[in-house]
């Protein structure tokens, strides 16, 4: 298939395995559908985006209205409040951004270096919306407050540095997946087992996001050359 022409052994493995191994376990826990898919979305939008696709762009808006719905049947609002009302636009801008820059070389989205400056300015900038973040969640009386509110700063700043098409997105990325997988997990050890592909995502997109960040400094480096 053209869609895989440029993926190694190891990626299609990564993949579909990845997508087995989440089914098997959503069937045997009696997991609904839409947690299955949310789940499978979540991992092929991580390995997309770890190979510099725009297409893991457009995974991202429907990941975004997926973990929405599991999100708000959990109780997580303010996951739910913040990724409808920041994540879609953030995933919108980010396809218009990754189509216009492009590299034709490694057929995958050209990679950037973030200066100093911009570094200090989004971090203080950040740093204020943590603290609106938390009083929001908290007046939506958010399950896990504090954990989700970590969460949702990290899902932002990632998304950001996606947008501005950082390889160092990935490194929130995966802070992001062991955050999750804190915050899925409580459920899951209440008894809720039905989320359990929801606790796994997280533990596969660790081992892709961690690839992505490797792949795309391997690729910055051929982009450079």
């Amino acid at each position: 298939m053209k869609l895989f022409k440029d993926w190694t052994n190891f990626e299609k493995v990564l993949l579909f395995g990845s997508i087995i191994i989440v089914s098997f376990v959503g069937i045997c826990f009696k997991s609904d559908l839409l947690t299955i898919s949310c789940s499978i979305v979540g991992i092929i939008t991580a390995l997309l985006l770890a190979k510099g696709k725009n297409l893991g762009q457009v995974f991202g808006l429907l990941i975004t209205i997926l973990y929405s719905i599991v999100s708000f049947k959990n109780k997580y609002y303010g996951e739910v409040l913040i990724y409808t009302l920041l994540m879609l636009p953030m995933y919108v801008i980010g396809i218009i951004t990754w189509i216009n820059h492009k590299n034709e070389k490694t057929n995958s989205v050209e990679i950037n270096s973030i200066k100093k400056k911009e570094w200090i300015i989004v971090s203080f900038i950040f740093a204020l919306i943590f603290a609106g973040i938390y009083y929001l969640l908290k007046a939506f009386n958010t399950s896990e407050l504090v954990v989700s509110t970590i969460s949702v700063l990290a899902s932002l700043f990632a998304v950001y540095l996606q947008i501005r098409r950082s390889k160092y997105s990935f490194s929130f990325y995966i802070v992001n997946d062991i955050i999750l997988m804190f915050l899925w997990g409580i459920p899951v050890v209440r008894g809720s087992f039905i989320l359990f592909p929801m606790l796994l995502n997280p533990t596969i997109n660790l081992i892709n996001d961690t690839y992505g960040f490797y792949n795309w400094k391997k690729t910055e480096k051929i982009q450079k050359n």
